[in-house]
């Protein structure tokens, strides 16, 4: 023998486990970053389980009508959920109001809508349709989330 001696079997493992530690670190950075974003988006998937309807629209007055939404079951995860309403006419579209109320799974609620006050169109007579799209609070950073899709209740 020539007198070399070689890396001991402590040595060897301890080695590899660096690299497999450094490894992971390299590989968890773009991994954690995917998955931030995918939480992120599932805002976006709670608004296609929402079923939100106008059910009955009156004209109580000049350009004053009491809506009547009703929710479905689907989308129990989110729990209060709110509305925007647009009125149609057959000349006039109608700024956008707030429903004013929240509804939880399968509840009914009404509630009145004047378009005489603080609207660009002021005092929308002789509405015919109505245009419901619900919104929702997001838990995480209170922001108001509107959702793209919406539901139409021609009256």
């Amino acid at each position: 023998m020539s007198g070399k001696k070689g890396l001991s079997t402590v040595v060897t493992t301890l080695i590899i486990v660096l690299l497999v530690l450094a490894a992971i670190g390299i590989i968890w950075g773009p991994i954690r970053s995917l998955l931030t974003s995918s939480t992120n988006s599932l805002g976006g998937t709670a608004c296609l389980e929402l079923d939100l309807t106008a059910t009955r629209v009156n004209e109580t007055a000049a350009g004053v009508y009491d809506v009547t939404l009703r929710r479905g079951g689907a989308g129990s995860n989110t729990q209060n959920v709110g509305a925007k309403l647009i009125l149609y006419s057959d000349s006039a579209v109608s700024d956008t109001f707030s429903f004013g109320e929240t509804l939880t799974p399968l509840q009914v609620k009404t509630a009145s809508v004047d378009t005489t006050v603080g609207a660009t169109v002021t005092g929308l007579l002789g509405a015919n349709k109505v245009e419901v799209v619900p919104y929702f609070i997001d838990s995480d950073t209170g922001e108001e989330r509107v959702c793209t899709t919406s539901t139409s209740f021609s009256f």
